[in-house]
């Protein structure tokens, strides 16, 4: 039996899936298996998203939104992405995961709802490139820039439970990711703006980090993201377990796959390992 494909294209959040745990990144990305729930996190971070997009969508098409209306739309999309789907509530609830999305959305519109952008969800390509030769190496680079701005920056929107720090944008897979990329497309030094709204237990606070890279500086993510395209490739996926473990949307999947011998089973072979939705899993 032929090992399953590889997704075509790597992406951002493929790079920090694997490098989060291996075995994840098979669950997902490899065998395509359904996340056994969503958590709150990722839900609420897809609701402001969609509501600032659709702000400045409005604006674009010559309309006068709201602040009622971009409510209307968190709520919208809150039962939107909830329907249906299997959420790890644990403290929180509907009520509150909607007043938590709206006060985040509040405070990024009082800085800049007037802003001019030019477009959103802006779709790029580009080839995981040395510099110095030129060589190509691994899959594609694919992803979406969420904001351009008139002035062609990029800008790339977070949601997070604790402020960063200007040493975490140093190596940080999915910014370098967005800066290789917008360096590659504008011919010149990247142009990125990173904008963190910070879930705070009395008002949400925003942090902006600008990211200007060249050359020399997109080096340590080309040269890690090689890394982890060279194990993808030879279809490396061992579990990395810790502390994440049990916050994985991939627990059940992972517990229901036994190890066999490492020399047993050579890689990239699969092998008779159990079925997990009707799939074997690939062998290390």
């Amino acid at each position: 039996m032929m090992p399953p494909d590889l997704p075509p294209a790597t992406s951002a959040s493929q790079l920090v899936t694997y490098v989060t745990c291996p075995r994840k990144y098979a669950f997902r990305y490899v065998l395509g298996l359904s996340p056994e729930f969503r958590s709150t996190s990722l839900v609420l971070g897809s609701v402001v998203h969609g509501a600032v997009g659709w702000w400045y969508e409005e604006r674009r098409e010559g309309r006068t939104p709201s602040r009622g209306d971009v409510e209307r739309i968190v709520a919208a999309d809150l039962a939107a992405e909830t329907a249906g789907v299997p959420v790890r509530w644990k403290d929180d609830t509907p009520e509150a995961l909607e007043a938590e999305a709206k006060r985040l959305l509040a405070t990024y519109l009082d800085r800049y709802a007037e802003e001019e952008v030019a477009a959103a969800e802006v779709p790029f390509q580009v080839d995981l490139e040395d510099p110095d030769t030129g060589e190509v190496r691994g899959r594609p680079l694919k992803g979406y820039f969420d904001f351009v701005l008139a002035r062609d920056a990029v800008v790339e929107l977070k949601t997070s439970s604790r402020g960063w720090r200007e040493d975490d944008l140093v190596r940080h897979l999915q910014v370098g990711a967005y800066a290789y990329a917008h360096m590659l497309q504008c011919g010149g030094m990247s142009n990125v703006e990173v904008r963190v709204l910070v879930k705070l237990k009395r008002e949400p606070r925003i942090e902006t980090y600008h990211v200007a890279r060249g050359e020399p500086a997109v080096r340590w993510f080309l040269m890690a993201a090689w890394a982890i395209e060279d194990a993808i490739a030879s279809r490396h996926f061992p579990p990395a377990p810790g502390p994440l473990c049990a916050e994985c949307e991939y627990a059940s999947a992972c517990a229901a796959w036994l190890a066999r011998p490492r020399e047993l089973v050579p890689a990239p072979v699969v092998s008779s390992l159990p079925l997990v939705d009707g799939m074997a899993l690939l062998a290390l």
